[in-house]
């Protein structure tokens, strides 16, 4: 084929992997449905709001915080080319049977097709909203323009993040496979740049943090798409923003696409630089480092294990390091309920004004479950061929112990400094402070030490598809749930009781007493009374519980969830063991 002919095969090439990923997207129903609620949700909110206030709407005849809106329109533009680069350099770099294709057509054609599919992807989980938007300018607003205007505005909207997005991810995927720094150090270099992503865009949709006004960002072209969508229906009536809007997409689009051109050329045809195992890479001598240290020490580095520990549990720990660290696509599930309920937490106490009282008792919660899921959630699975071997090399105290060894050498200096920090805007009193920091410590060692067994007893062996990537061994959810309800809930209720033990008085009554005598009552009703009585204990439970002494519940109720905490860890760690020692494969 004729690089004249680039324009169609782009489109051909990306309408079939479209096709392929939703093919693909079909056959695993849970993302699917966690896709489609994603999209679908906040669309039935919206449609929702739409039709409570359809009468206020009908009335509007300008929009007194327009700059506001074009701020938020720029924002969600960044972040969308943000998540679209993280795309591209972790699952995007490279078409599906690359040597054919590329021998087939030009490479241009190529990375045209990749564009094209992105682009439909992202407007296949933008098509809810839209329609909604268009419902609302046609029959509410009397715009029968925007039957063409807002598809047309969010296919511009989508093609120009999805250019920058690629071109930015090209330029990073560009950079590993030519650095042999940022090859070798390209999961810690990525997590940074997620958390400064991420940390970004809190500064402007959560302005209570930074301080920062969304509304800055009116100034930015891509926010004037929030003009382009309302064109026709009197709210918004500036052609010179229309105009700017309609040239900045072409030149992003030109530059954007001119640059994808080159980058990938460039990234598909060069040989990249390897890292070997002991660290070094091409052209590097390592002669010297390698007399000191081993090759497995080496790569695990700049974090050292201990010299002390024995061989076997070192060894285990090292490899637990330098597993994690290259598989930074693991990473993303287990990052996927932290988001989903952290981001709903931390959004509650922004709104209601508590992010500083908040802060420090989430950090000593939330960041033990994080250090306690990165190493040892599916220990079986981790090893791939080599189980066999493992069981039969490694003794199970010395295997176990290696696993805990990274979470306690990461969590127990970290978490405390990270929830000590936190407590700096706090209100909380010294002592409470104090009370804190201690917690964090505890829940990390217990949350490090439960993640072996919990991950032993529920294995996942097979591969979840990523893009293209097929060889991503994920804890299961159900180890994920059960780590968190065993680190999360206790820990929740420490930090209760250290900080506010009335409210936690209460909490607990109603867990215990009211909410199990209600369900009670109810299955009463429709069984004939048969199950009146445990109503009534519940009731008395949740009184007893309601006027427990606070010293007595805050230091003998803390007592016994310490010393459950205490027991649970022991008894994981020796059933770890023994479920290590007497483990067959089939």
């Amino acid at each position: 084929m004729t690089d004249s002919r680039w324009a169609q095969a782009s489109l051909d090439i990306g309408v079939l992997e479209f096709r392929r990923s939703i093919r693909a997207l079909w056959r695993s129903k849970g993302r699917f449905a966690l896709i489609a609620l994603g999209a679908a949700v906040p669309t039935l909110i919206g449609a929702l709001v739409v039709f409570v206030f359809a009468d206020a709407i009908r009335g509007l005849e300008t929009l007194s915080e327009l700059d506001s809106v074009r701020g938020m329109v720029a924002l969600f533009w960044l972040f969308a080319v943000f998540l679209i680069g993280q795309r591209v350099v972790s699952v995007r770099t490279r078409i599906e049977a690359e040597p054919f294709v590329l021998t087939t057509v030009s490479s241009r054609a190529t990375a045209g097709g990749l564009v094209v599919a992105e682009t439909l992807r992202v407007l296949a989980y933008f098509a809810p909203p839209v329609l909604l938007t268009t419902a609302v300018c046609v029959l509410l607003l009397g715009s029968p323009a925007s039957l063409l205007v807002v598809p047309t505005t969010a296919a511009l909207f989508a093609a120009t993040a999805v250019v920058t997005g690629s071109a930015a991810g090209y330029v990073v995927a560009l950079l590993v496979a030519t650095s042999p720094f940022v090859a070798r150090h390209k999961t810690v270099l990525g997590t940074a740049a997620s958390l400064l992503g991420f940390g970004g865009y809190a500064l402007f949709f959560y302005p209570q943090i930074g301080g920062v006004d969304q509304s800055s960002l009116a100034v930015l072209p891509v926010g004037w798409f929030a003009d382009l969508a309302l064109a026709g229906t009197g709210l918004t009536t500036t052609p010179l923003r229309w105009f700017g809007v309609g040239l900045s997409s072409a030149v992003i689009l030109l530059v954007g696409g001119f640059l994808v051109d080159r980058l990938t050329t460039t990234l598909w045809f060069i040989e990249p630089v390897s890292v070997d195992s002991d660290g070094s890479s091409d052209g590097e001598r390592a002669g010297e480092l390698t007399l000191r240290r081993d090759a497995l020490t080496t790569a695990a580095a700049p974090l050292p294990v201990p010299r002390l520990l024995s061989t076997p549990t070192r060894r285990v720990a090292e490899w637990a390091l330098l597993r994690t660290r290259r598989d930074s696509n693991r990473l993303m599930f287990l990052m996927i309920p932290l988001f989903a309920v952290g981001s709903a937490v931390v959004n509650t106490a922004i709104q209601s004004g508590s992010i500083e009282t908040v802060a420090a008792p989430l950090c000593a919660v939330a960041l033990p479950w994080v250090v306690g899921s990165l190493f040892a959630m599916n220990p079986f699975g981790d090893e791939g061929a080599v189980l066999p071997v493992t069981l039969t090399a490694v003794p199970g105290r010395q295997y176990v112990r290696g696993l805990l060894v990274p979470g306690l050498l990461i969590g127990l200096p970290l978490v405390p400094l990270v929830t000590g920090l936190a407590t700096l805007v706090s209100p909380y009193t010294l002592l409470e402070r104090v009370g804190l920091i201690t917690l964090s410590g505890f829940v990390t060692c217990v949350a490090v030490a439960i993640a072996p067994a919990i991950g032993m007893v529920f294995p996942r062996f097979s591969a979840i598809s990523v893009g293209r990537s097929c060889d991503v061994i994920p804890p299961r959810m159900t180890a994920v749930a059960l780590h968190a309800g065993l680190t999360v809930v206790p820990g929740t209720v420490l930090a209760g009781l250290v900080l506010a033990p009335e409210l936690t008085r209460g909490a607990l009554a109603g867990l215990f007493g009211v909410l199990p005598a209600v369900l009670s009552e109810l299955l009463a009703a429709a069984t004939a009374d048969v199950v009146a009585a445990p109503a009534d204990w519940f009731v008395a439970l949740g009184d007893g519980i309601g006027s427990l002494d606070l010293a007595v519940l805050r230091f003998g109720g803390g007592g016994l969830v310490l010393v459950g905490g205490l027991l649970v860890a022991v008894l994981s760690y020796r059933r770890a063991i023994d479920r290590f020692e007497h483990y067959t494969t089939a």
